[in-house]
């Protein structure tokens, strides 16, 4: 398993210790399914996880895809987790998708 700061060419996880993190670069189709898994495996460490998203540099429906299914995971297994940096397309995609709310977004 790749370590969480080399997933894929477009995006990458980078931990910040304690359960905090960056997501920097594009996370669109390509890198989904990569960054989805390193941060399953990332996460489960942790009881409370912090994502920074305000690296990312590009987003598409698969991002809003991951965010939910992090936040799903999170739910299932007793973990609190909360996104910060929330870039405006993505924003924009999420209220479009009537989903925004359901997202545990802090700023």
């Amino acid at each position: 398993m790749a370590p969480a700061d080399t997933v894929g060419p477009r995006c990458r996880l980078a931990p910040s210790g304690g359960g905090r993190y960056a997501l920097v670069g594009g996370l669109d189709l390509e890198s989904a399914a990569g960054v989805l898994a390193s941060g399953e495996a990332e996460f489960a460490a942790h009881p409370q996880v912090e994502i920074d998203l305000s690296g990312v540099t590009g987003a598409d429906s698969s991002a809003l895809a991951v965010l939910i299914e992090w936040t799903r995971s999170a739910k299932r297994n007793g973990r609190n987790i909360a996104f910060t940096g929330m870039p405006a397309r993505l924003g924009k995609i999420a209220r479009i998708s009537g989903v925004y709310d359901l997202l545990p977004i802090t700023d």
